[in-house]
């Protein structure tokens, strides 16, 4: 980003590249950001670029599971965000916004895409820039706690970066069937992946209208 990033934060490139280098210390080449702002395969699903099996074989894919593991922690607050003003004016960026659609534009150049300022700053707000910062310290706690297992990412961060992926995907449609998305992590995690892991990640991780949406549908007469 361009200007001065305050004593404190740092950005989300930034957090990406330490992001990937925890996760992935026998794969990450360090140039798997440059991506983000030639590559708009930064917005895939994580499946697409060849699954839990292969992810780690290319650099697209690597940077996917740095931007969605980032994602959720933002998404669960486990990292707070801050929009930065030119003018050196911070706004708290709320962390449902890290799953509303057009969000990962902010991936690609560190700037809030125009289409969230008024959800921040609540007003007509003018064409200056906005860039998301991240709190340096929180960064440190969630690097502290990344799990790795023989220099891959432990089954818990693949599958939260996973189900991120899902919910970006589905932003705007119909939640998808929770049983579903088991049979569909089972397929990609196996075993290594229990149900009392995935039941707990899934009540984390989800939005509130995924879960309202569950019981809705059990309430549902039969036929």
């Amino acid at each position: 980003m361009d200007g001065f990033v305050p004593s404190g934060y740092v950005t989300l490139e930034r957090a990406i590249e330490e992001i990937g280098r925890h996760m992935m210390p026998s794969d990450w080449q360090g140039q798997e950001t440059t991506l983000l702002k030639r590559d708009d395969r930064v917005i895939e699903e994580v499946a697409e670029v060849g699954g839990v099996a292969t992810a780690t074989r290319t650099a697209i894919g690597r940077l996917n599971w740095a931007v969605n593991y980032l994602i959720a922690a933002l998404f669960a607050g486990d990292v707070k965000a801050v929009v930065a003003r030119e003018d050196g004016r911070l706004h708290d960026f709320p962390p449902s916004l890290w799953i509303r659609p057009g969000i990962r534009a902010a991936f690609r150049s560190g700037e809030l895409p125009i289409d969230f300022r008024t959800a921040i700053e609540g007003h007509r707000v003018d064409s200056s820039k906005r860039w998301i910062l991240l709190l340096d310290s929180d960064l440190r706690r969630l690097l502290r706690r990344l799990g790795t297992t023989r220099g891959r990412p432990d089954v818990e961060v693949q599958f939260r970066a996973w189900l991120v992926g899902k919910i970006d995907q589905a932003a705007g449609a119909e939640p998808p069937r929770k049983k579903r998305l088991w049979r569909e992590a089972q397929g990609l995690f196996g075993a290594a992946l229990p149900f009392r892991s995935f039941e707990r990640i899934w009540t984390e991780a989800v939005p509130a209208t995924w879960r309202r949406a569950k019981v809705a549908r059990s309430a549902r007469p039969a036929g």
